[in-house]
This record gives structure tokens, sequence and C-alpha cells, in this order.
């Protein structure tokens, strides 16, 4: 059993402090935040993911897992120091590595000769090598420094770290590497020994070739309107080509989030500033933000005629199972519906609170049907589960008009039709449907993390 400190009561912090927990260790989270410690401390989270709050409150129980403001009180004895705050973007699209630095800071004032630091936050390519020379330049100039990136999916976060692909360690004491490996040792999952380098740039350019897929495929799916071609039967075939694979080729609005945005925008910041272009990296994140706009412009062009449109919005989080608002299309549309004069009504089954402090003007309604009562037009912008089995006759029969915007491409698009539907997508011909001689099935496609 080892003593671990994980600072940051964050996304990646509490995922980390509490499923280190579960792994058999003894855990303090450690944040600066008193009000979050206390909330915390009373078993209340300041997110929402699946499973992780049975997982905080088994540990706080057995106490295998404690919160703490104090560094005083948690960085003594502990063997392993995990640096897990966040790193948000800057105006230039680099990374804000000054939570980083600032724990570090605190945290070398009371580390020992025994205590190994793990960067787990995503940040830049060097970041590592900067702590360590701060390490030297400290009383304590014999502390180890281990980069460890997390490969979290948000709304499968507790999953993805149980059930790892791969596990990362980057430093250069062999010694101290093979340690924070040994804290995995009960998970089935390769290990990739590197150097700090590798390890930090791993990370951002996993997030940015899934990035990639997504916008390649919204390409192909602008050409698919004009060709008069149907983009989820071009990512079928492509997708059944073993060296291509079906994961991250929906088209839709794009990805939001806390990862792909910044870790597209640093990557293109590290180049740029070590006098190297990336123009492919670039596009990816055009490509994104391009395909809000031709959402926002489908459901302005449909609404144009009318005297006081109203849309109704089905989702608000970036993605499904998360309460995640950073980067959500759904948030950038309604925005400029909203400053478009048009009423807003919208449901959420987990962000409506977060969305009402973003966006005051917006109704917010209990139910999906309530949602979409009386409205000009539906946008579906977030693939929440509950949404795929609703009684869209029943949403037909009590709306005012008739549009429906798939934005993730998930619905039946016949079925709506035959209710009355006026359907909109990005890239779907009217008539065509892929199949093939084992009998089709649906493509398996990955959600934006």
């Amino acid at each position: 059993m080892s003593e671990i400190t994980v600072i940051g009561a964050g996304y990646v912090g509490l995922v980390t402090a509490s499923c280190l927990a579960e792994l058999g260790h003894r855990v303090t989270c450690l944040e600066i935040n008193p009000e979050r410690v206390a909330a915390l401390r009373r078993g209340e989270l300041p997110i929402y993911e699946p499973g992780l709050d049975e997982l905080v409150l088994k540990h706080a129980q057995c106490g295998n897992l404690t919160f703490s403001t104090d560094y005083a009180e948690s960085i003594p004895g502990a063997r392993f120091v995990f640096i897990a705050v966040n790193t948000p973007p800057l105006a230039d699209g680099s990374a804000n590595t000054d939570y980083v630095f600032a724990s570090v800071k605190s945290a070398l004032e009371y580390a020992t000769a025994a205590t190994t630091l793990v960067i787990k936050s995503t940040v830049p390519v060097s970041t590592g090598d900067q702590v360590a020379a701060r390490v030297r330049e400290s009383e304590i100039d014999d502390v180890a420094i281990v980069s460890n990136p997390e490969f979290l999916r948000q709304g499968s976060a507790v999953f993805d770290f149980l059930h790892p692909d791969r596990i990362v360690i980057g430093g250069t004491d062999e010694d101290a590497m093979r340690a924070v490996g040994g804290l995995y040792a009960t998970l089935d999952a390769p290990m990739f020994y590197c150097s700090r380098a590798s390890a930090e740039l791993a990370k951002y350019a996993s997030n940015a070739l899934l990035a990639t897929r997504i916008s390649f495929m919204n390409e192909i799916a602008s050409l698919c309107d004009v060709l008069h071609a149907d983009v989820e039967d071009v990512a079928q075939i492509v997708g059944a080509d073993v060296r291509i694979g079906p994961s991250y080729l929906r088209a839709g609005l794009g990805w939001g989030g806390s990862c792909f945005p910044k870790d597209v925008q640093a990557l293109s910041h590290m180049a740029r500033m070590q006098g190297h272009v990336t123009p492919l990296i670039e596009a990816v994140y055009e490509v994104n933000r391009r395909q809000r706009s031709r959402g926002f412009e489908r459901i302005f062009a449909k609404l144009a005629d009318i005297p006081e449109p109203r849309v109704g919005v089905l989702g608000l989080a970036f993605k499904p199972h998360t309460d995640d608002l950073r980067e959500s299309p759904a948030i950038e549309i309604i925005s400029r519906l909203l400053g478009e004069g048009v009423y807003v009504q919208a449901h959420d089954p987990v962000a409506m609170t977060k969305a009402s402090a973003a966006l005051p003007t917006v109704t917010y309604c209990e139910n999906p049907y309530d949602a979409t009562r009386g409205v000009d037009l539906v946008l579906l912008a977030t693939e929440w589960p509950e949404y795929l089995t609703l009684d869209w006759g029943s949403i037909r029969e009590h709306m005012r008009g008739n549009c429906i915007l798939d934005g993730r491409h998930v619905l039946d698009r016949e079925l709506l039709a035959s209710l009355g539907f006026s359907y909109l997508s990005f890239g779907r011909a009217r008539h065509s449907r892929v199949t093939h001689a084992r009998g089709a099935e649906p493509l398996a496609v990955g959600s934006p993390s």
C-alpha cells in the first residue's frame, strides 16, 4: 500500500485519486479551494461523471481517500505526489501551466528525498524538464520527476482509468519510473516507458489524431452535400478498412470539451514556438469551428421568414454522460441564436444548472417534451441515450413547425420523415443506404472525448 497525494480535485484529479484508491492505495486529494473540499467531505462532487460518486463515497468511508487543503499535512510522508491541476488555454492557444508550477513550488516546500513528483496534467513538451530544473534549484534536489499523462474520456473516465488501453510513463530515473508503474500493477494494460518529452507529446498527438478523424469526416460531409453522396455510407465503407477502423468517423456538429480544442491549439503553438508550421493540425481546428457555423446557418435559414422564431435544443453538454459545457457546440449555437433574437428552450439530463449560469435567458425545461413544445425547429445537439427513444410522433404533434437538425446523426431519418418532419443533417443524401452481404450493422463510432 502506497501513500499518495493527488494535487487537484477537478476532473482529472478527482478521477485519479478515487481510482488509485480503488487500486488499493491510500490517497489524499489536496485541493486549495476550501468550499470544494468541504463539499467533497459531504459527498458532493463538483463534476458529473458516471460511477465517480459511488467510488468517492466508498473509499472516503473506508478511509482510503481523504480530502485536504493543507500542503503541510498532505505532502510529508507521501511517496508519490501527483500533479493533476488544470492547464487551461491562453489567448494565443498555448497551455497555461501556472497552476502546475504553483503546485510544484508548494509541494517542494514539504517534499523529501523519497518523494516522486508525477505529472498527470496535460502539459506542453519540456514542462517536465522545467520542473526538474526547479527541483534542482530547491533544497530537495533529488526528487524524481515522472510524466504519466492521462487518457480519460469524459463520460467513461472511471472505466478508462481501470481498464486502460495503455499506461505511459516518461522520465530519466528508471527506479522512479518503475515505482510509478508499480502503482498500476493490477491493471491489464501495456506499459510504455519513454522520455518525458515523448510522454508529453504522445498525449497531445493522441487527441490531435482523434480530432483529425472527426474533422476529416466533417469535410467529407460537406462534399457529400454537394456531390449527393451520404456521409454515413461513406463512413461505414471507409471504417471497414482494417487499416482505418470505424471509430471517430461520425460527422455532425464537431468536437468540444476540455481536451480536443485546447490540445489541438497547444500542439500548433508548440510548433510555432520552434519555428515549425503544422498546417494540418491548424486546419483540424478551423474545420471544427466552421462546422458550428454550418449548424447555426442551417438553423437560421429555416427561421428566416418566421416571426418570433422558437428553437428547442436537446442536449447542452459537449457529449453525453457529462455536464461539461466547455467548447460545447450547443452553447455556441444557442448564443448565436439568442443574439439574433431567437427564443430558445432547452433540456439536458445533467448540464442545465451549469448552462443556466452561462446562458440565463434560455428557458430550461424539466423534460425533452417540454423543450420541444411549440417550437419551429428542434436541434439535437448531444446524443444522450434517452433522446434516441423519444416519442417523436408526440413531439411532432406539439411543435409549431416541423424541422429537426440531427446534429449527431443518430436519429432514424426515415421514421422522422414518415412523421412529417423536415430532416436536416450534414452530408446525408435523401435516398441512400449501404448494405453488405452479411447484413449491415450500425456503424460503431466513437464519441468525441
